[in-house]
């Protein structure tokens, strides 16, 4: 469970720098998105339980991002451990 908020910590600082250096984000990564998905970082933080709360973020990443986008595989290993630790 401490490697969930370490990985959930380190996730969030990700998505807050590509929020903060505009100029490294990709085009693909709307500055609403990925506001949205700090949103949802919280609410799988705060409820632990993929049965009450499954994040929408692994949609838009699988739509239109780069699968070799640091960020999205940080994501997407985020969600596989908040699905094995909270089921």
């Amino acid at each position: 469970m401490e490697n969930f908020q370490v990985m959930i910590d380190e996730t969030k600082a990700l998505v807050q720098e590509y929020l903060t250096n505009k100029d490294k984000r990709p085009s693909y990564m709307l500055e609403k998105q990925l506001v949205f998905i700090l949103i949802e970082l919280d609410k799988m933080e705060q409820t632990r339980n993929c049965h009450m709360f499954y994040p929408y973020y692994p949609k838009g990443i699988s739509d239109s991002w780069d699968y070799s986008n640091p960020l999205g595989a940080k994501l997407l290993e985020l969600l596989a451990l908040y699905c094995k630790l909270y089921h």
